[in-house]
Order: C-alpha cells, then structure tokens, then sequence
C-alpha cells in the first residue's frame, strides 16, 4: 500500500519522525473524539436511520438523504464525520444539508471502504467501518492520539514507536438489527491508560466484552499473518474485518504515581532543584501530578506539574538507596529518563526503572515504609510489592 501520512484532527498533514517511515507505509496514525454513535439501540441499527441506506453510495441522493435522520442533529452530524472519515480516503469528501438547508462537509481521511462514495457498501464494508467507527469512540470527547492496525484498506499492518502499547480490539456491524459493538483488551489495555478509552473507567462506551469474560485479544482473536502476527488480529468472534487499536501516554494528560503496598503517591518536596521526590496521600494538589513524555522508543521523561522539573537519579548514582530528586531537564540524560514495565496480569502497576540503570527500580526502602513524606529512592529490583506503581489519570 502507498505511505499514509499522518492527519490531525482539522484534517492538516502532520510532520512525522522520519524514524516512522516504515511503519507509516503500513498503518495510521489516528485522533479520536466520537463520544457516541449516534442512531445506536439494542433493537436497531445504523441500516435502520431514516436518511441512511448502504445499497447506494454516500454521494447519492438515497445512500445519505439531506435533511433528514443523522443529518437533524448535531451528535448525527458528528457520527457522520467519523463515518466517512473512516470510509473514505482523504482525497474524497461529501456534502450534504441539514434541514434548514444548511450544508456540511465531511471529509475522508482513512478509506476503509472507498467504494461506498458513489456504490453500495457490502457486508466487508460494513464490518470495516463498524470496526473504524467503534475504534474512534472516546467516552469523555476528547482526542487523543491513536494508532490503528487492521486488514482493510487505507489501514494495513505495522507499528508505530510512538504508539507502543497495544490498548485493544474493535470489530462489529452496526449496520444489523440489533447492531454488533464489541471489543476485547490488548495485552497492554491497563498500560499508558488515556481519557475515555480501555483501561479508563469507560462510562456509557457503546461496545461491549465479545465474550462472557473480560479477557485479552489473543485469548480469542485470530492474529495477522506473518510477518505482522503481532500488530493485531485478522478476525474475532466470528467477524473478519477488527481494527487493532495502540496507544502512548497523552501529552495532555496529567498522572498520578502510586506504591502498591503504601497506596500514597508520588509528592514533589518543593520547587527547588534537586529537592526530594517524597510520598503523600494523594490530595490532587499539582505537586502531584506528572505528565509523562516521551523522548524516545519506550524512554520518558515525567515532569512535575507545580514545578516544570522532572524525576531524576541524584548526581546520576546508582547504588541502591540513591535519593530520587526533580530537577531541570538536560537533553538526554539517562539519570532523567524512565522505562515503564507492567506486571502483568492485568494489576495496573508497573516498575519505573531509570535509563541510567535498567536493574534498578523507582522503589520504597521497604514494604514498611509507608509513612508520609517518606523519600523515594533507587534500589535494585527485587519484585517487591514497594517498587511497584500504578500510573492513573489524575483527578
């Protein structure tokens, strides 16, 4: 397939790090925003929404009617957006009105099914922008960066590095009656967790668990071929058109840091330099809030919100014990940049291990030391529950 590259949320071309070339050329970088899919019950679906018909083209006359069903209201307006974004390549748009003769635009940006401009949209291309659609939901509206993986055109396979973390699976028909919404979780679906998507809390998320049991993708799905066996899935539950969803923490989301055994978070002493990185019972103060940026591959600097310095390795040590402290940020020093390793087993903590040393781990001196203020440290991994984190939005 041709390169993709990546589009923002206007529809502007985005620059890229040359670095991503090769996975551009197989996959696409994505914003999200549906809050809902409007037209959506338990006992209907999109086929049946007054204005809509898949046997003809969205171009035509019958296949998006002017002035009636989607075309009515705001939040149908929006699910149209997202449905020709996703159903037409970025070369290709309509425009239609609303019922006060009002028209609209909608502009193509991925072409999972480019045929349904001016022809009739089979079941592969249902099933293609069903999974599209679903894959763009974010419960709170807010857009975040995705990248998509998937078996359909203007998608393809490939990874992204600034996307490392496989949040999940998407695939349905929302084009049946009752429509098919379902997801299932990526093996990274409690990891770099963003707003309103897997991982998250959803509230009012239109799809559900495929199966009876809240399990991972891989557990059910069938992957890609080789070469691509680990960028996502060719076919679930029975659909064989699923859009395979990876994700990295958001830029514009503040996190907060939290000890398994303690439950308090990580503090921020002051605003000095070089001041110590404590514990506290979290208060949502912006002392303890951190963003969480990425500098390269899997490497991350976290910085302090109240004080703009970022959690680093005292005088660049590493003996165990060494204080961990915030100070200005210098352009690749490993004693300021961090790995996150998950768990595991779906428990939502992490070992944040500084670049300087990957054996050594963000850690508590001890599973007793749970006291408030108490500094944090570094110290050798050893699996202890006191040198693991979890990483959740703050509130």
């Amino acid at each position: 397939m041709s390169a993709c590259a990546p589009v923002g949320e206007d529809g502007e071309i985005l620059v890229e790090n040359e670095d991503n070339v090769g996975s551009i050329e197989q996959a696409l970088l994505a914003t999200n925003g549906l809050k809902t899919v409007n037209g959506l019950s338990t006992t209907n679906g999109l086929k049946t929404v007054n204005g809509l018909k898949t046997v003809n083209g969205l171009k035509t006359v019958n296949g998006l009617q002017s002035g009636v069903g989607l075309m009515t209201s705001a939040s149908g307006r929006d699910t149209i957006k997202y449905m020709v974004r996703c159903a037409l390549p970025a070369s290709d748009s309509i425009t239609k009105k609303d019922q006060f003769g009002v028209s609209y635009t909608f502009q193509g940006q991925i072409g999972v099914a480019p045929q349904w401009a001016n022809g009739a949209c089979d079941v592969a291309c249902e099933e293609s922008v069903s999974a599209c659609l679903l894959a763009h939901v974010n419960t709170t509206g807010q857009n975040v960066s995705l990248w998509l993986d998937g078996n359909m055109p203007g998608v393809g396979w490939g990874q992204s590095d600034g996307h490392p973390y496989e949040e999940g699976s998407f695939f349905g028909n929302l084009f049946t009656s009752p429509p098919k919404m379902y997801y299932c979780n990526g093996s990274d679906f409690d990891q770099a967790v963003v707003p309103g998507r897997i991982g998250a809390g959803q509230a009012n998320a239109p799809y559900t668990y495929a199966w009876a049991e809240a399990t991972v993708c891989e557990k059910f799905c069938t992957p890609a071929d080789k070469p691509y066996e680990n960028d996502g899935y060719k076919a679930c539950g029975g659909l064989n058109h699923v859009v395979t969803v990876w994700r990295n923490f958001d830029v514009n989301t503040s996190y907060k840091i939290c000890n398994r055994v303690s439950g308090k978070c990580l503090d921020s002493a002051s605003t000095s330099e070089g001041s110590a990185v404590i514990q506290n019972p979290y208060k949502s103060t912006t002392s303890q809030k951190w963003q969480i940026l990425q500098i390269s591959p899997k490497k991350y600097k976290v910085v302090n919100k109240s004080s703009g310095k970022v959690l680093s390795v005292y005088q660049k040590k590493t003996a165990d014990g060494t204080a961990i402290v915030q100070s200005t940020y210098v352009n690749g020093a490993t004693d300021q940049l961090w790995s996150f390793t998950s768990m595991g087993n779906a428990t939502g903590f992490h070992a944040i291990s500084p670049v300087l040393k990957s054996t050594s781990v963000l850690s508590l001196p001890s599973a007793s030391s749970t006291a408030d203020g108490q500094a944090v440290q570094e110290w050798t991994w050893a699996s202890g529950t006191h040198s693991q984190w979890s990483i959740a939005i703050a509130n």
